[in-house]
C-alpha cells in the first residue's frame, strides 16, 4: 500500500468514527496523583543581619556591642538559610557565623577590668516543618528541630582570669512560622520558636515585610534571638544571658 492509499484509508476510518457520533464513549480527564503534583521546591537565602549583641557575663558586667561596633571589629561573617518543600512537609537550615574581636574596658565591683574580647560563634538551626493550615492569604507551619550553638570567647580579665572558654550546645526547639499575603507581590513572613537542652532556655522571634519578583523574594524585618544560661550549662561559667537582635535584610531565590 502506497502513501496515498494509506492516507485514504486513515481518512475513511476517521469519517466512520465521526459518523458514529453518539456511540463514542467520552474520555475521562486524566487526574494526576498527588505524588506527581507535589514536586520538590528549593530556596536559598543570603541575609544581612545588623544586630546588637548583649552579653551578661557570669562575673558581673554586661557587655553591649552595637552593630557599629560589630561592623568595625568584624573579622568574618556568614548568614544564610537553605530550604526545601514538598507538599505539606518542609526542611530548613538557618546558619549564622560571627567572628568579632574588640578591646573593651568594663569596670566592675570589686574593681576588675575586662581588657579584651574575641567571640567566634556558629549558630545552626535545622528544622522540619509541616503545613497544617493554608488559605488564600495565610499559610501556617508547625516546626520542630534543634539549635546548635558553638561559641568560643578568648578573654583577658585583669585580676580575675585569662582563658579561652568554649562549648558546643544543642537545644531542641518547637515553634510556628508562616506567611500572610497582602496581595500578589507583597507578603508578611513571621517565625517563633522556643526550646531547651544543653542551655536552660533559648527562644527566637522574627517578623518582616517581603516583595516577590519573579524567582526572588526581598524581605526586610527584625530578628530577636536569645539564650538564658544556668551556671551548670555549657557556657554557663561565662554567660548568664546572650542576646542577638536587630534588623535583617534577606534575599531569597526559589529554584
Amino acid at each position: 500500500m502506497n502513501k496515498m492509499q494509506s492516507a485514504m484509508a486513515l481518512l475513511a476510518i476517521t469519517g466512520n468514527v465521526l459518523m458514529a457520533g453518539g456511540d463514542i464513549v467520552p474520555v475521562e480527564p486524566v487526574v494526576l496523583e498527588e505524588s506527581v503534583i507535589d514536586e520538590w521546591e528549593f530556596h536559598a537565602s543570603l541575609n544581612l543581619w545588623m544586630p546588637d549583641i548583649a552579653i551578661e557575663t557570669a562575673v558581673g558586667p554586661t557587655i553591649n556591642l552595637t552593630f557599629k561596633d560589630i561592623l568595625k571589629n568584624l573579622d568574618m561573617t556568614l548568614m544564610s538559610t537553605l530550604g526545601a518543600q514538598k507538599g505539606k512537609w518542609g526542611f530548613l537550615a538557618d546558619i549564622v557565623y560571627l567572628n568579632i574581636s574588640k578591646e573593651i574596658f568594663v569596670p566592675v565591683d570589686p574593681p576588675l577590668v575586662l581588657t579584651g574580647l574575641q567571640m567566634k560563634a556558629w549558630i545552626v538551626t535545622p528544622m522540619v516543618t509541616y503545613r497544617f493550615m493554608e488559605s488564600e492569604n495565610l499559610s501556617l507551619d508547625v516546626l520542630a528541630g534543634a539549635r546548635y550553638l558553638h561559641i568560643k570567647t578568648p578573654t583577658e580579665v585583669s585580676y580575675l582570669v585569662t582563658g579561652e572558654p568554649s562549648g558546643n550546645a544543642w537545644d531542641g526547639i518547637i515553634g510556628l512560622r508562616g506567611k500572610y499575603d497582602l496581595n500578589e507581590k507583597w507578603f508578611m513572613p513571621f517565625h517563633f520558636d522556643v526550646g531547651t537542652g544543653d542551655i536552660d532556655l533559648t527562644w527566637q522571634a522574627y517578623a518582616g515585610v517581603g516583595y516577590k519578583y519573579e524567582n526572588w523574594d526581598v524581605v526586610a524585618g527584625y530578628r530577636y534571638l536569645t539564650w538564658s544560661f544556668d551556671k551548670n550549662d555549657v557556657g554557663g561559667e561565662v554567660f548568664n544571658d546572650l542576646t542577638v537582635n536587630g534588623p535583617i535584610l534577606g534575599f531569597k531565590y526559589h529554584f
